[in-house]
């Protein structure tokens, strides 16, 4: 093989710039659906009351596992395809919509008879499942055009998508709730959402790659056959994430699902950066996978630096200021999502290296072992969850509580096994140099902060925290200049794609 060969058939080397233009994109609009978010996260419950967030959630939670069911994985498959040949996208694309439609259909016959079953008491119940199913059905078809659209690396487009879609569902809910309207209407301030990003994806995807309309029944069993793989996982995960509010529903009262609920939107809020981090890094992880185990460490490893930096100060924050935090938001009816929330902090770090890992284990082709570890979270969080959610209900009065610390269980045995079961040597002593930096940096920063959340002043907690934190980061050296590198690279992007701020040639440089 000549050198000239040899040389071509070797990706380039990570661009930290873009990385940094994708990865900022996706986190600039990240952080202005978060604004968004973060008001009806906190708007919402004070107006709507405890019961009917649990009743919302319980509606969600019902459609995110049938979503995935009509999912069937395909989202995985079509980002890989897409990636690999994007000559096929509209194809692709056209039989995944036509089968999603297909499951929705399929879904909602067994919705409908879950719904005699068990919730027929329920007529707020009932409305709300059918309006929900609604929004599932543009959502899930919005999902598939979302993954050709990363897998055509076109994230910017997704992102802009988000952030309209996000400035519906935030004004009209908001309007909503301000005027008196009730719970049915906040749900169908989600379908309007959810139908607005599958127009805005749908513009983009099809400008360029219009799906064929064809009912290929070869292709959609092909297409289905090639996508239950991720199907496992998917659902493994789906099923793991929603058990809680099912046994706390079941265990507890349906008020004690609107304070799980609760935490677990606002937690939502913060997941933003291992989301966008983890989506622009997803074709680059399956290139090098293919390109060998030299290549692969070379991404990963600093991708997971990254992550730890970002959880560590976030996590245990939340830890530390939880319980103010949740009665300032919210009112003295959710008091006890302050206590579920402390514990969604130390959740919050393990998922945050988590959804990395995951990406990681699927573009090294290990989706069997992830299905795996998936499995076994999902069966041990039901004995769990029976255990602690009553337990927690009894003594604490608080039934969401256990469902947070079987999460908490559950998340921490994910990472340790996740870790495990990456291609041997992906992982070095560098990473858990940082690892252990990192982590008594965050204990420093919670020392530090402790006193506050007890005053008046608990918000102080925040910026005193965070000049902690990067001070002890800095202090001791605990990143390595190539990931420094990228964050300021990051930055720099994101600062420049704010309107406020004019680029000046030749000023800003990086490295």
């Amino acid at each position: 093989m000549s050198t000239e060969a040899s040389t071509d058939s070797v990706p380039p080397p990570i661009s930290g710039m873009r990385l940094a233009r994708n990865a900022s994109a996706m986190m600039a609009a990240q952080l202005l659906t978060w604004a968004m978010a973060f008001l009806v996260t906190i708007f919402q419950p004070r107006i709507l009351g405890p019961l009917a967030i649990g009743q919302l959630s319980i509606a969600l939670s019902i459609w995110m596992i049938a979503g995935v069911l009509i999912t069937f994985g395909m989202d995985t498959f079509l980002m890989k395809a897409v990636a690999r040949d994007p000559q096929h996208t509209g194809a692709l694309i056209g039989t995944s919509m036509l089968v999603r439609v297909g499951l929705w259909a399929i879904s909602c016959l067994v919705v409908f008879g879950y719904d005699l079953a068990v919730i027929s008491a329920d007529p707020t119940q009932t409305a709300l499942i059918w309006i929900i199913g609604l929004m599932t059905l543009f959502s899930v078809l919005s999902g598939g055009l979302i993954a050709a659209l990363n897998g055509l690396e076109q994230t910017h487009y997704v992102s802009l998508v988000t952030v309209i879609s996000k400035v519906v569902l935030t004004v009209v809910s908001l309007a909503l709730l301000f005027s008196g309207f009730d719970v049915i209407w906040i749900g169908w301030a989600n379908v309007l959402a959810a139908f607005v990003a599958f127009l805005g994806d749908a513009f983009f995807l099809f400008r360029h790659h219009r799906p064929r309309w064809s009912v290929d029944l070869v292709a959609a069993r092909q297409m289905l056959l090639d996508s239950k793989q991720y199907l496992v996982t998917a659902l493994t995960l789906m099923v793991y994430q929603q058990v809680d509010r099912l046994f706390i529903a079941l265990f507890a009262s349906t008020e004690a699902v609107g304070w799980y609920g609760t935490a677990v939107n606002l937690f939502g809020t913060l997941m933003f950066f291992p989301v966008a981090i983890g989506t622009v890094i997803f074709p680059t992880l399956t290139r090098r996978f293919a390109a060998g185990q030299d290549h692969l460490r070379q991404a990963v490893r600093p991708i997971f630096n990254i992550m730890l930096a970002l959880s560590m100060p976030i996590g245990l924050g939340l830890l530390a200021l939880a319980e103010p935090i949740a009665l300032l938001l919210y009112g003295e009816a959710f008091r006890p999502t302050g206590a579920v929330l402390a514990v969604m902090g130390l959740v919050l770090i393990c998922t945050y290296l988590n959804t990395v890992l995951s990406q990681l284990l699927i573009a090294a082709e290990r989706t069997a072992v992830l299905n795996i570890i998936m499995i076994a979270a999902t069966v041990a969080t039901l004995p769990l969850d029976f255990v602690l959610v009553p337990w927690t209900d009894q003594a604490f009065d608080n039934g969401a509580l256990g469902g947070a610390l079987a999460y908490t269980i559950t998340e921490l045995g994910i990472l340790v096994a996740a870790i495990m079961a990456l291609p041997k040597g992906t992982l070095g002593a560098q990473n858990w140099r940082v690892a252990v930096l990192t982590g008594v940096a965050g204990i420093g920063m919670v020392a530090a902060i402790w006193w506050l959340r007890a005053t008046a002043f608990f918000l102080l907690g925040v910026p005193l925290g965070a000049v902690v934190y990067i001070g002890l980061v800095l202090a001791f050296r605990a990143l390595p200049n190539e990931e420094m590198t990228l964050i300021k690279e990051a930055l720099v992007k994101v600062l420049e794609r704010l309107p406020f701020v004019r680029r000046r040639p030749g000023r800003v440089r990086v490295g």
